[in-house]
C-alpha cells in the first residue's frame, strides 16, 4: 500500500471517513492551529507518554519534569483556556512526582525506549515492551465513575489489539494517570493474550485494513460523518480540522491553509 495504517488511521476512518482521507491519504494538515480544533488533551497525552518513556530510560525526576512542563507551555501557548491550562498543569506537576515516587525504571516493565513495529499493511509505535512481551500502555484521562469499565475499554481497543498482533506480544498491561482531581496513578493487571486472540484480533485488522485501502485516493470515495469529528455540546465546542476542505473541497483558495503532514504524525 502507498501507506501503512496505524491505529490512530484506523480510528479515524472509524469515526468519519472523509477526516482519515485528509489526514493519512491527502496528507494534510492545517497550517494555522485554532481554539476550536486545538486537542490539549491529545498534546497532554503526548508529553504524558514522553515523560514516561525519559522515566523508563533513566533520566533523573528534575530533569525529566523541567521538560515535560517546558514542553507543555511552548505548545499550548495561546491555544488553551487559562482554567484548562492551570487544571492541566496543575496535574503534570502532581503525577511526575508521583510516578518517581510509585514506580521504578528497573521493574522490568519495559526493556528500552518507545518502540516503532510494522507488517506490510500496519505500524505501530509502542509506549514500551518488556523482555518477555509484555505491553505496556500508558494513558493520561479523567477519571470514569466505573474504572474497571474504563479499563476495559483501553484493553480491547483498536489500539491495544494492532499493537498485540504486530509484536506477538504475550500480555499487556495499561496504566492509567488521571488528570483529575485527586490525582492518581493506576496501573491496571497483566491481562495474557493467546496465540488464538492474536490471530482472530489479526484477521479482523486485516478485513478492515483491506477494505479502507480498497477506497483508493479519490476523495469522493470517502464520506463526512461530522458526528464522528465534529463535538459540539453545552459545555464544548471541538470542530474537525479540515471542515472547510469537507465543505468546499481542496482548491486554489482553501489549498493555502494546509500543509503537508509529516511522518511521524501521519502514523
Amino acid at each position: 500500500p502507498k501507506h501503512k495504517l496505524s491505529a490512530s488511521a484506523l480510528t479515524s476512518f472509524l469515526r468519519s471517513p472523509k477526516l482519515y482521507f485528509w489526514q493519512y491519504v491527502a496528507r494534510l494538515q492545517p497550517i494555522q492551529k485554532s481554539v476550536i480544533t486545538f486537542d490539549h488533551d491529545k498534546i497532554f497525552g503526548i508529553i504524558w507518554a514522553e515523560f514516561v518513556d525519559r522515566f523508563y530510560m533513566g533520566v533523573p525526576e528534575e530533569e525529566n519534569e523541567k521538560l515535560a512542563l517546558n514542553s507543555w507551555s511552548e505548545q499550548i501557548e495561546g491555544w488553551v483556556p487559562e482554567k484548562a491550562r492551570d487544571r492541566l498543569t496543575k496535574a503534570l506537576e502532581v503525577l511526575m512526582p508521583l510516578y518517581y515516587q510509585t514506580f521504578h525504571p528497573e521493574d522490568g516493565t519495559r526493556n528500552g525506549s518507545e518502540l516503532w513495529i510494522e507488517d506490510g499493511m500496519f505500524v505501530a509505535r509502542l509506549d514500551g515492551l518488556s523482555l518477555d512481551k509484555v505491553i505496556h500502555e500508558v494513558k493520561s484521562t479523567s477519571r470514569s465513575p466505573i474504572i474497571s469499565e474504563q479499563l476495559w475499554k483501553v484493553q480491547h481497543s483498536l489500539q491495544v489489539k494492532l499493537y498485540c498482533v504486530l509484536s506477538k506480544a504475550t500480555a499487556h498491561c495499561v496504566e492509567f494517570a488521571f488528570k483529575d482531581p485527586p490525582h492518581q496513578l493506576y496501573r491496571g493487571p497483566i491481562e495474557a493474550v493467546t496465540e488464538k486472540q492474536r490471530m482472530q484480533w489479526g484477521q479482523e485488522l486485516v478485513v478492515l485494513g483491506e477494505s479502507i485501502l480498497a477506497l483508493g485516493d479519490k476523495e469522493e470515495n470517502y464520506v463526512c460523518h461530522p458526528d464522528g469529528c465534529c463535538l459540539v455540546t453545552k459545555n464544548m465546542v471541538s470542530m474537525c480540522p479540515f471542515q472547510t476542505l469537507c465543505e468546499y473541497g481542496l482548491t486554489e483558495t482553501t489549498q493555502v491553509f494546509y500543509q503537508e503532514r509529516k511522518r511521524r504524525e501521519y502514523t
